[in-house]
Formats: C-alpha cells, structure tokens, sequence
C-alpha cells in the first residue's frame, strides 16, 4: 500500500521514499563495499588497483533481475551483489567483499540510510516547530477555554496549549539527535564481528577510516547482535509519531462542529463528502493522526527485534529490514501532514468567545442552584 501511486503521498514524503528505495538500498550496498575496499588498500591490505576498479562499478552495471534470483535461492542479497562484482571484475575478483560478511554490508549500509533519513526528519520537525511558533506570536493573548477529561476546566491561553505542543515536539528532537548519537554506528567485523583475518590493530583502522568517509560512529566491539542503538532510534521515531497523533487528534477535536475553535484552511472541494455536499472535512488532522499511530505502531515492534540468539539470529535481522524503513516513511508521512495542518490552520476567536461565555453561565446558573 505504501507504493501505490494513488495511497503512497499520504503515508510518505516523496524524499524519504527515495532515501528509502530499492535503487538507493542496492547503491548504498554498493558504496559500502566500495568504502571497504578504498580503506583495505590504504591499509595495503589489497592492491590500489583492484580498489580503483571496484570503485569504478556503478548500479547500472548490475542485473537487479538476477539480484533477485539469488536473494531468493540464498535468502541474502549480498550474495548475489558479491557474484556480480566479481564477475565483471574478474582480475580482481578475490579482493572483491574482502573478509567481509553480509551483515557489515547491510547494516553500515541501513546506518548511512538512518543518517539521512533522520537529517530528513529533522528538517521537517523544523518545519512543524515553525509553523507553531507563527501562530503563538500571532496569538499572544487569545483566551479559549481549557478542557480536562472532555469537560470545560478553567479559561486558558491558545499561547499556552501551542507552547506545549512545541516543547513536546522540541524534546523529541533532542531525543532523535541522541538516539542518532548511539545509532547510527559502522559495521565491519567479519564473520562473527572480531575483525578476524586483519592483523592486530589494522583492522581497527580500516573500521576507523570507513565510518569517518561514511560520518557514522564506531562502537567496540561490534555490534551484529546488539541492536539497541536501532532500537534507539526507531523508538525515538515512534515517540515523535505519538506526540504527531496528540496534536492532530487535537486539532481535529476543536475543528468538529459542535466546538468550531480550530478550522483548517482549504481550496474549494477540499475535504468534499461523496454523500454531504455541506461538509468539509478536516483531512490534514485526520490523515496526521492516522498515519501517525501506524508510525507509532510500526516502531513497537522493534523491541523484539533487539532479542539476538548468540552472535547472529536471522529471525530477527531480516525482520529490521521492514521494520526500518517503514517507520521512516510513516514518520515522514505523519510529519508532512502536520506541517500541512499548521501552515492551513487557522483560529475561529468568535468560538472560543462564545466557549467562554458558556462557562460563564454555567458557573453563575451552579451558583444560584
């Protein structure tokens, strides 16, 4: 549903699909290799000219048909991405994936995709907080009515329910740059993750060299079952994705008909009914919060994702390879809505008068009783 050309701009930006894709997926496999086959020679560790021509592959240069011939007959893709290259580099064949595994290529790979992915949320939250901070220096002293469990509390400022929501959505930045602190780590270890194969503290350096070309970080020892640096960062994910359907879910609230305070600011058939020529439903709130929750559901799962058998469990990983990239896209979803919502937004002042006022009558009429 995510890649139908009529569903897949309401559940995802357009530029984190591409960071996302199968063609940027199979271009970061490939960079991968190419990094690790720059730093393997600078290491003398394998010929510059059979790093040279590794780098001189492109995507084009690979059958993506037989890729996915492979990945079905092995359950690997790197497999079928190593036979490939060394296939159309057939001098330098056995330097090609050099005492690399397939997991050092796709998880340095997935950490180089979280990157920009999360540079891409970033901005948008930006986006979102800006957005929010127009309309509480367009409302400094507007008055409406607070509510707790669904009832009138007591008059509040529309400044103070918005700065709320922005330091909600400020902390979850922080929470975002933090996670991206433990997260966003290389991979390079081989085939159980200790570097086997290199000479004592060479390939510590290449690891060193690979994650500086790619700006990802490096923990010790390794980290091929140990994945709460991703759990980190789809969990933070999921948290903004709660606090997006709060806000939407409120705004959609205080749009309704019977409260009329918020109104999203649409062209003409916006938001029509096929049945109700009267109504204009509110569609940014509505989509935000939907897309939103699955965001928030999508990343629940990655807590059982962390549960590792010994040094490497299959049933897991292969899980991650949904799992991330759909949080990413739902996020990106949710975030575009929001940012859609806010800018349309605007505040019916005549209601919350009016919201006001019953209360006021209310509180006079208990009085009497």
């Amino acid at each position: 549903m995510l890649d139908y050309g009529i569903y897949r701009d309401c559940f995802s930006s357009a530029d984190m699909r591409s960071i996302w894709s199968e063609h940027t997926v199979i271009s970061a496999w490939l960079r991968v290799e190419q990094v690790l086959a720059e730093h393997q020679a600078m290491a003398n560790v394998i010929p510059d000219e059979a790093a040279k021509a590794i780098n001189s592959l492109s995507i084009c240069d690979l059958n993506k048909p037989d890729l996915q011939k492979e990945m079905m007959f092995v359950g690997r893709p790197i497999v079928g991405l190593v036979k490939q290259m060394r296939t159309l580099l057939p001098e330098y064949a056995a330097y090609v994936h050099f005492r690399a595994t397939t997991q050092d290529i796709m998880d340095t790979a997935m950490a180089l995709q979280m990157r920009l992915g999360l540079e891409f949320v970033q901005d948008a939250l930006d986006g979102v907080i800006a957005a929010i901070d127009h309309h509480i220096s367009s409302h400094p002293d507007t008055m409406m009515m607070g509510r707790t469990n669904g009832q009138f509390a007591v008059p509040i400022q529309l400044a103070t329910k918005l700065l709320v929501w922005r330091s909600e959505l400020e902390r979850r930045s922080q929470a975002l740059k933090d996670a991206s602190g433990r997260g966003l780590n290389v991979q390079i270890g081989g085939p159980v993750g200790d570097l086997r194969g290199y000479e004592s503290g060479t390939g510590q350096r290449i690891k060193q060299g690979i994650a500086a070309s790619l700006g990802l970080n490096v923990v010790e020892p390794h980290w091929q079952n140990a994945r709460d640096g991703v759990a980190d960062i789809i969990t933070a994910l999921g948290a903004l994705c709660g606090t997006l359907c709060k806000i939407a879910h409120n705004v959609n609230q205080l749009s309704s008909s019977d409260i009329g305070e918020f109104l999203e600011v649409q062209e003409p058939g916006q938001g029509a009914s096929s049945a109700m020529a009267h109504k204009r439903n509110q569609r940014a709130s509505e989509f935000g919060e939907a897309v939103a929750r699955l965001g928030r559901q999508r990343a629940e799962q990655i807590g059982e994702l962390t549960l590792h058998e010994h040094e490497r469990s299959g049933g897991v990983w292969i899980a991650e390879w949904v799992t991330v990239p759909e949080t990413f896209l739902l996020t990106s979803g949710a975030l575009q809505w929001l940012e859609r919502m806010l800018k349309n937004l605007v505040f019916d002042t005549d209601a919350m008068s009016r919201s006001l006022s019953a209360k006021l009558i209310a509180e006079q009429q208990t009085h009497h009783q």
